[in-house]
């Protein structure tokens, strides 16, 4: 049974001083820019990694290509980085035609996290269009001092045009080039949270829990706060900001990286051996930014005339029961996250309490009943008529799906008519992962 941290620190002994390694995957042009000019100068802020103590012999784990990894060093903010720890190449081969750089980013995970394992070093997983606010490494080592193995932090996708737009606002963005000058980006997490609640993605737009119509993949609930810079947030999706390799022992599972990428069920697989996890539930301890061009994949739900919201509430009890999402991230779920940009008041215990009894309408935690804490025979009926409505999207899941999915169905289909290698196993993958229920 694993003992979830929320908020406070766990009394178990501090740990020895083994080294952080820092983990990026990336290649190109446009992704070595959001690496050279954004992640790397946050990391080099006063509270990241020139708070780390050098007796760690931490090191800064690349992998990409040889071409863009000698464009990184020759900048200033790569010399900067080596004035504290040691980057390291792990030479990426390129990205075959037939896939996804989603699904080839695994392939720099698999090489970098058993780089890690080996050593048994305190992994940083990160991506380079991301940014960490200062004092988040820090924090990363204290908690990792008081023996803590995992720390999971939400991550949902924000929008490159507001996001930077706020930041540059609030000065936190000077308009030079970090990369040719050298100099960090000291950005509180207040500063990041406001930002990025006013700057979100169409994508994290489509997660509001208001919000009418259907997804078919859901993996967050958030409501605004009313009369402040900030959202409450129910996840599904969580970003591993620190991982113990030398708490998961022997046996390191990478067959995620098969298929699947970082954001599947890795975590869960090499979790049986971990008994300390923190989830970082305030954005004033930590806060992770990762972001994407407002017109890269942007989504709208599919709207129902008068149901709509009804809909995407049963829709939501159908995805959180799906394979997509491992026991583990079930079970954090109901741990409730705060992104703000100004104090807490007391709007946020209301919104907490209004989501709570709505996400039970449609989903039960494990080990609990359908039932557990309803009051009352009105607050009964609608528990058991959400979570009837839910399970009547879960069985007409495959439908939606193939009916939503219909391209890229048919041509999966054409590849395993023409016997193309692999296509028959990733067809049965898919249909697993997303149709049915697999844990």
């Amino acid at each position: 049974m694993l003992a979830v941290q929320s908020a406070e620190l766990s009394s178990a002994p501090a740990a020895s001083e083994r080294p952080f390694y820092f983990i990026v995957i990336l290649w190109g042009e446009r992704f070595r820019d959001y690496f050279l000019e954004f992640c790397l100068p946050s990391l080099l802020s006063p509270g990241n990694i020139p708070a780390l103590e050098p007796s760690r012999r931490s090191k800064f784990l690349i992998a990409t290509r040889p071409d863009d990894w000698a464009a990184m060093k020759g900048t200033e903010i790569f010399r900067t980085l080596e004035r504290h720890l040691e980057p390291v190449f792990v030479e990426l081969p390129p990205c075959p035609p037939n896939r996804s750089g989603y699904q080839h980013m695994s392939v720099g995970h698999g090489l970098a996290c058993a780089m890690a394992h080996r050593d048994k070093a305190y992994a940083v997983l990160l991506t380079p269009d991301c940014m960490l606010s200062d004092g988040s490494v820090a924090r990363l080592a204290e908690l990792a001092r008081a023996g803590t193995e995992l720390v999971l932090t939400a991550a949902l996708r924000f929008g490159e045009e507001p996001f930077m737009a706020h930041l540059e606002s609030l000065g936190a963005l000077p308009k030079l080039s970090r990369g040719a000058s050298g100099m960090p980006l000291d950005i509180s997490g207040r500063q990041m949270a406001f930002a990025a609640v006013n700057g979100l993605h169409t994508e994290t737009l489509a997660y509001a829990w208001d919000e009418p119509g259907f997804l078919l993949v859901l993996p967050a609930a958030w409501w605004r706060v009313p009369g402040q810079n900030g959202i409450l947030l129910h996840c599904l999706s969580w970003a591993p900001v620190l991982l113990d390799y030398g708490a998961i022992g022997g046996d390191h599972d990478i067959s995620t990286f098969d298929q699947w990428t970082l954001d599947g069920d890795y975590l869960f697989n090499n979790s049986r051996n971990l008994k300390q996890i923190h989830v970082v539930q305030d954005s004033d301890e930590l806060f992770l930014a990762s972001w994407g061009p407002m017109a890269e994949r942007p989504i709208a739900k599919h709207f129902i005339p008068l149901l709509g919201k009804l809909v995407a509430k049963a829709q939501f009890g159908a995805n959180y029961r799906n394979a997509f999402f491992d026991p583990l991230k079930r079970r954090l779920f109901f741990l409730p996250v705060r992104w703000h940009g100004e104090s807490l008041n007391a709007e946020w215990a209301a919104v907490e309490s209004r989501a709570k009894r709505e996400l039970l309408h449609y989903t039960t935690p494990p080990g609990a009943t359908v039932l557990a804490g309803a009051d009352g025979l009105a607050e009964k009926l609608w528990r058991i008529f959400g979570h009837t409505l839910a399970v009547v999207f879960v069985l007409l899941r495959p439908l939606f799906i193939a009916l939503y999915y219909h391209k890229a169905v048919w041509r999966k289909l054409r590849q395993i008519a023409r016997g193309e290698r692999g296509a028959l196993r990733e067809f049965f993958w898919y249909v697993r992962l997303f149709g049915f229920n697999k844990y």
